[in-house]
């Protein structure tokens, strides 16, 4: 239902469009729609779609209600998108009763947030119900399911914050391991001071404390039966470690506890993605780490090609790098970068580069013009660029390496490769990877590469410059991951790697239906 609002209020949205197509009214074929929106030659999603006769009355009815949406209150547009759309009896008719009443049920609940919106605002257009949304998916509490009167035997899936206050007479929990409950790398979402912290809570301890409650909280639901699961493998080669929690219920005592192991269940082999050859895998920094991150998002992106709307983050930073390219171009040329030259590049890429945050724009205006001063002031521009914005190619055993390498200078003894930041500082394995990635791709830049060659990472935002001259062992590690992600790719093995964390971050998570 989001994703049918969010094509109404932009009906140039592939990934909503995405989502409306491959599921309830429409029930297209995902790869077939797929190739519709990502073929377009131009032309706008809708006007692809009416001339594809599987897609066509969706596709003229989103138009007429799109071209309604400015008028209408966002309640009416809702109940005529549900009516005209027939979304209720298309999604019921392969469900079970209890199911289809579920789902039913929500879509209720959905309507009664819509009116609860229009009676608290002044606005109540469909952009200004959009842009509430946002903020509650960004908060990312979780909404309470829809009660279903007289449902007794059936499954109920949910999060254990939507499992507060409920008790049922059994209850699964999955996915004990390190990583996933308690989760890695989870910061706290409010950072307190230290004096109201609990005496014996700090840092790393407070987050593994709210895990530990939240588990807690999903184990006391169970009336009879709990059941704790963990596996040594989900997906990919890795391998899980039992949560740390497990041991703390073990050492509870007091309880019955059984423990049994289960044999894994065997998968179909994966199948190898039709028309690829062998050695034609071309990958990036950016390709290598979305496949290890999860290959069903590398999937959406590289594979089916399917466009992401930048954030005004990502924006931000095409912005800040075009400007230092620009100024790395006049001192290149010998001239020097003074103060008023860097301003009046800055506002000469903001003018010609479309913001997609008019409301933060000037905010992130201000505050990269200070970085880029700050950086001047620090001598980012003493010395003369190499290389400025260099692509690479390099052809390694069984796939291709292409990047781009922000700046490259000469030194005394060899070169050094810079790379800008504009966000804030990432975690050690991405960097090192993105390190040794450019030390491969700086090989490819000329056949006499200086055997001393060095790296800085410039983080724009804090000022801060990492230093690290080329690791020979992070060059073979990210070959390494380099050629397990191009024999995945070619092996078609595109597996989801749910995780909520990660999800809430996908670009892709509105129309992938593994994500959480």
């Amino acid at each position: 239902m989001i994703a049918l609002l969010r094509v109404l209020r932009d009906p140039t949205d592939v990934i909503a469009l995405a989502r409306t197509l491959t599921r309830p009214p429409s029930n297209l074929d995902p790869p077939a729609a797929l190739a519709r929106l990502r073929d377009r030659n131009g032309e706008s999603p809708l006007d692809v779609l009416e001339r594809w006769a599987p897609a066509a009355g969706i596709a003229s009815l989103l138009r007429t209600l799109s071209n309604q949406a400015a008028t209408l209150d966002v309640r009416d547009l809702f109940f005529d998108l549900m009516e005209k759309s027939r979304y209720l009896d298309v999604l019921g008719a392969g469900m079970e009763a209890s199911e289809a009443g579920r789902a039913s049920a929500n879509v209720s609940r959905f309507a009664e947030m819509i009116a609860e919106f229009c009676e608290t605002s002044t606005d109540r257009s469909l952009d200004a119900y959009m842009r509430h949304l946002d903020l509650v998916l960004l908060s990312g509490e979780d909404e309470e399911p829809a009660a279903v009167e007289g449902l007794v035997d059936a499954i109920q899936v949910m999060t254990i914050h939507q499992a507060k206050g409920l008790e049922f007479e059994a209850v699964f929990v999955p996915g004990l391991v390190e990583g996933r409950l308690p989760q890695s790398g989870r910061s706290p979402r409010f950072e307190l001071p230290q004096a109201v912290l609990e005496p014996l809570v700090r840092g790393r301890e407070d987050v593994l404390a709210e895990e530990r409650r939240l588990l807690y909280v999903a184990m006391t639901r169970a009336r009879q039966r709990l059941y704790l699961t963990r596996a040594s493998h989900y997906e990919g080669g890795r391998r899980w470690r039992d949560s740390r929690f497990i041991a703390e219920v073990r050492a509870a005592g007091g309880r019955t506890v059984v423990e049994r192991e289960v044999a894994a269940s065997l998968r179909p082999a994966p199948q190898p993605s039709p028309g690829r050859e062998e050695g034609d895998v071309v990958l990036s920094y950016s390709s290598i780490s979305a496949y290890r991150d999860c290959p069903k998002q590398y999937w959406y992106r590289y594979e089916q090609r399917l466009p992401v709307v930048q954030s005004a983050e990502a924006v931000h930073g095409v912005i800040l790098h075009e400007v230092l390219r620009r100024a790395g171009g006049v001192r290149q040329s010998g001239s020097k970068v003074t103060a008023a030259l860097l301003g009046s590049l800055h506002s000469e890429v903001w003018s010609a580069t479309p913001f997609p945050d008019a409301r933060r724009a000037p905010t992130f205006k201000r505050n990269g013009a200070d970085q880029l001063e700050a950086y001047r002031n620090r001598g980012g521009f003493d010395s003369r660029p190499e290389y400025l914005e260099q692509q690479f190619i390099a052809n390694l055993d069984g796939w291709t390496l292409r990047g781009v390498i922000d700046r490259v200078d000469r030194t005394e003894t060899g070169w050094r490769i810079l790379d800008y930041k504009s966000g804030r500082p990432v975690a050690r394995g991405r960097r090192d990877l993105q390190v040794a990635l450019y030390a491969i791709g700086a090989a490819s830049l000329n056949g006499d590469v200086p055997q001393n060659l060095e790296l800085d990472v410039v983080y724009l935002a804090s000022g801060d410059t990492l230093h690290l001259e080329r690791p020979e062992a992070l060059v073979a590690e990210a070959e390494k991951q380099g050629a397990e992600v191009a024999e995945g790719a070619k092996a078609g093995r595109f597996e989801a790697r749910p995780e909520r964390r990660r999800c809430r971050q996908c670009p892709y998570r509105l129309v992938c239906p593994d994500a959480l």
